[in-house]
C-alpha cells in the first residue's frame, strides 16, 4: 500500500480500539504513579519544576501581577501548558498527567492513522499496538512531562506534510487542508524541538526526488513539496534563534570541532544540572570523551552513537547496578533491537514508495542528530520514543509476511 490515490479515510474500530487500550494503559500508570512513585525522585526533577513554575505563576496572578515562565523555550512552554490546566483543575499535578495521558493516546492514534495508508492497516495496528504497550512510551506520556504534546505535533505534522504532498486524485481543498494542518503542527512541534522540521524537511525531499524518479507529470506537486521544505527550513532558523542552543541543535554543525566543543560543554552543563537539582552525579552519560577533529571522525562515530542512543543499556553492555530503571530499559531494549533487526528485513525485502522512504529519513534524520548530539542515557531514552517507531510497521509487515509463508495467517484487512 501506499499514497498515491486520495487522503486515506480513518479505519475507525481498529485505530480507536488501539486509542482506548493506549489511553487505558497511560492513565492506570498516571494513577499508579501517583500515589506510589515507580522510580526514584530524579525521574521526576522536570516533572517537579514545571509544577513549582506553573504554581508561582499561578501565584503570581493572584496578587495581580502577570506570570512569567523562565528557562529555555520548550521548558516556558511546557510550563505554559500546565499553567493552563492549573487554571482550570487547580494545581494538581495529576490532572497534568490525565490530559498527557490523552494527548499521548492520540499521539498513537494519530501515528497508526499514518501508518494505515502507507502500509496495510493489519501491520499499522500492530505497530501502534506495540508503541501503545511500550512501557518507556506509556511512563514519559502519562507524566508532567513534554513527551505527549510534543510528539502528538510532531506525527501529526508529519502525517499532514506526506499526505498533503504524497497524495494523488484527492481534492486540492482537501489537500491544501492537510497542508494547513502541517504548518501548524510542525510549528507546534518546533517550539518544543526544532530538529523535528529539519527531520521532515529531509522526509520530505527524499520522498519527493523518489517519487520524481520513479513517475513523471509531478511537477506542480514538486513545487508544492519543495515550497513546504523551504517553509520548514525558514521556520526551523527563526525557532533556533529563539531557542537554547540545546535545544535548537543548530550552531554545532558548524564544524566539526565546533560539535566537538558543544558536546563538552553539554556534558558540564548536564553534571552541573544533576548536582544541583537531585544532588547526584551524572550516571549515565554517552561518551563525554569523545572529541572530533574532522568530518571524518564524525561519521565514524555516528555507528556507535547511533546504536548507543537506540539501545543501550543492554544486559552485558552496560553495567546496570541494580537500579530499577537501568533493568528495565536493558529488557525493554532487548526487544527494541529484535524489533529493528525485524525492520531492517522487512525495509529489503517490502516495497518501496515516497511515503515508506520519507519515513525511513525521518527516522534516520532523528537518529544522527541524536547520536551527536545526544549527552546522556537519560534523554536518550525519552527522545527516541518519537522516532524509533517509524520502525515498527516495517519489522510488523516482515513478522506477517513470515506468518503467511507459513500458513498460519491469510491475507485480507485486519
Amino acid at each position: 500500500m501506499g499514497l498515491g490515490h486520495g487522503v486515506p479515510e480513518m479505519k475507525r474500530y481498529p485505530l480507536l480500539a488501539l486509542a482506548v487500550f493506549a489511553l487505558t494503559l497511560r492513565a492506570a500508570c498516571a494513577v499508579v504513579t501517583e500515589f506510589h512513585p515507580i522510580f526514584p525522585a530524579y525521574y521526576y526533577t522536570d516533572a517537579r519544576l514545571f509544577h513549582e513554575a506553573a504554581v508561582a505563576a499561578l501565584q503570581a496572578r493572584a496578587q495581580g501581577r502577570p506570570p512569567v515562565f523562565a528557562g529555555p523555550r520548550a521548558a516556558r512552554v511546557q510550563t505554559a501548558f500546565v499553567y493552563a490546566v492549573y487554571r482550570v483543575a487547580g494545581p494538581q499535578p495529576f490532572a497534568v498527567k490525565l490530559v498527557n495521558a490523552v494527548l499521548g493516546a492520540v499521539g498513537v492514534l494519530v501515528m497508526a492513522w499514518m501508518f494505515s495508508f502507507v502500509f496495510s492497516l493489519r501491520a499499522a495496528v500492530i505497530a501502534g499496538a506495540l508503541v501503545a504497550a511500550w512501557p518507556s512510551h506509556v511512563f514519559y506520556t502519562s507524566q508532567n512531562l513534554k513527551e505527549s504534546p510534543a510528539n502528538l505535533l510532531a506525527y501529526a505534522g508529519l502525517a499532514c506534510a506526506l499526505t498533503a504532498g504524497f497524495s494523488l486524485g484527492s481534492p486540492r481543498a482537501r489537500r491544501a487542508a492537510f497542508a494547513a494542518g502541517a504548518v501548524l503542527a510542525l510549528i507546534g512541534a518546533g517550539f518544543y524541538r526544532p530538529p523535528v522540521l529539519t527531520a521532515v524537511s529531509a522526509a520530505l525531499l527524499a520522498a519527493l526526488c523518489f517519487a520524481v524518479v520513479r513517475e513523471r507529470g509531478r511537477r506542480v506537486q514538486a513545487l508544492t513539496v519543495v515550497a513546504a521544505v523551504v517553509a520548514s527550513l525558514a521556520a526551523y532558523s527563526w525557532l533556533s534563534r529563539r531557542a537554547d542552543v540545546y535545544e535548537s541543535q543548530l550552531l554545532p554543525a558548524v564544524s566539526a570541532t565546533g560539535l566537538s566543543a558543544y558536546r563538552q560543554t553539554q556534558v558540564g552543563v548536564v553534571r552541573a544540572m544533576a548536582r544541583n537539582l537531585g544532588n547526584r552525579e551524572l550516571g549515565t552519560p554517552i561518551y563525554p570523551e569523545a572529541e572530533f577533529k574532522s568530518w571524518g571522525g564524525v561519521l565514524a562515530f555516528l555507528p556507535k552513537g547511533a546504536f548507543t542512543v537506540l539501545f543501550m543499556p543492554l544486559p552485558g553492555l552496560y553495567p546496570l547496578d541494580g537500579k530499577i530503571g537501568r533493568i528495565a530499559a536493558s529488557s525493554e531494549n532487548l526487544l527494541l533491537l529484535l524489533i529493528s533487526a525485524l525492520a531492517v528485513l522487512g525495509i529489503i525485502r517490502g516495497p518501496k514508495s515516497p511515503a515508506r522512504l520519507g519515513l525511513l529519513v525521518f527516522f534516520a534524520a532523528m537518529t544522527a542528530g541524536a547520536a551527536l548530539l545526544e549527552i546522556d542515557l537519560g534523554g536518550a531514552g525519552r527522545h527516541k520514543l518519537l522516532y524509533l517507531p517509524m520502525l515498527f510497521p516495517f519489522a510488523a509487515e516482515e513478522v506477517l509476511r513470515r506468518l503467511r509463508r507459513a500458513g498460519v495467517l491469510t491475507s485480507g484487512a485486519l
